[in-house]
């Protein structure tokens, strides 16, 4: 099997294989409801309030990004409320779908989980850094994508006990990241995570490049899924996984001496840029790990 993924849809069948294996876990309630809510033309606050008080780990993330080192508040805020003042809708809609992923899909507790989360919210926060500097890419659309990118990871490793060994074996092989996967599991993180991003409802660009963002072919062979916008956030992606790991003292993953150039190729940012981008994006992170 190619290690390159066929740039098509999921088909019927495939998915229905796949979700018989595989338990995709459904966007929880809340989260469905405060989206409901702040989609609203007239957002009723305090209905918003007491959905994100009804949850504590959703109120948690609440309160915890309010008085983190982003906001740099002079006070910091001690209810829901405040902090709902605080942070407005975009980032409450971010916070929302972060901590009911993470509540979704569980790990709470264990320590090499808990790592994979923070590592996911740090490649958000540098994905939407990156995106700052491009026309065409919201910084909302590149943090979204940062934070679900790798959601079929966790899926996976609560379904088969030794997928943690396949994976480190994959991101250690040039040519090999997902052809692993496939051929102990017949599916592999990035397909589970696109259909994950489908059934909570993100947009179909978004599930698209989370499938594809192992695929070198798309910075060269342009189709009907790896349009611009999904090349864009695969390459985002790329860029903010090696400075992620520069941050953390992490060696690179196979992925970037296979794909760093062209994802930096085409989103357009020259090694002197490149530069620039990864000294303020672990500015930012180190803030982050010292004051939260």
């Amino acid at each position: 099997m190619s290690n390159q993924l066929a740039q098509q849809e999921i088909g019927n069948d495939a998915t229905e294989i796949i979700l018989k294996n595989i338990n995709i876990p459904p966007c929880p309630e809340v989260v469905l409801e405060v989206l409901k809510v702040i989609v609203q033309p007239d957002v009723d606050y305090s209905k918003l309030v007491k959905l994100i008080c009804g949850d504590v780990s959703l109120a948690a993330s609440m309160l915890k990004t309010a008085n983190s080192s982003f906001f740099a508040l002079r006070n910091k805020v001690s209810t829901v409320q405040q902090a709902v003042s605080v942070l407005g809708l975009t980032n409450i809609t971010q916070i929302v779908r972060g901590a009911g992923l993470k509540k979704a899909i569980g790990g709470s507790g264990e320590m090499h989980m808990e790592r994979f989360w923070d590592r996911s919210n740090f490649k958000a926060i540098v994905s939407s850094q990156i995106a700052s500097r491009l026309d065409g890419i919201s910084r909302d659309e590149a943090y979204t994508y940062g934070l679900f990118h790798d959601c079929g990871i966790p899926i996976l490793m609560q379904k088969f006990p030794d997928y943690k060994e396949k994976l480190a074996a994959s991101n250690r092989s040039v040519d090999k990241v997902i052809v692993i996967e496939n051929q102990h599991y017949s599916t592999n993180h990035a397909t589970v995570g696109s259909l994950l991003a489908r059934n909570w409802g993100l947009p179909d660009y978004i599930g698209h490049a989370i499938r594809l963002h192992h695929d070198q072919t798309i910075f060269s062979h342009a189709s009907e899924i790896a349009t611009p916008t999904v090349c864009t956030l695969v390459s985002i992606q790329i860029l903010s996984e090696h400075i992620v790991a520069i941050s953390l003292k992490k060696p690179d993953d196979a992925e970037w001496f296979r794909m760093g150039k062209s994802a930096q190729d085409y989103i357009g940012i020259s090694d002197e840029e490149m530069e620039d981008v990864t000294e303020d994006a672990i500015e930012e992170l180190e803030k982050m790990r010292v004051l939260n």
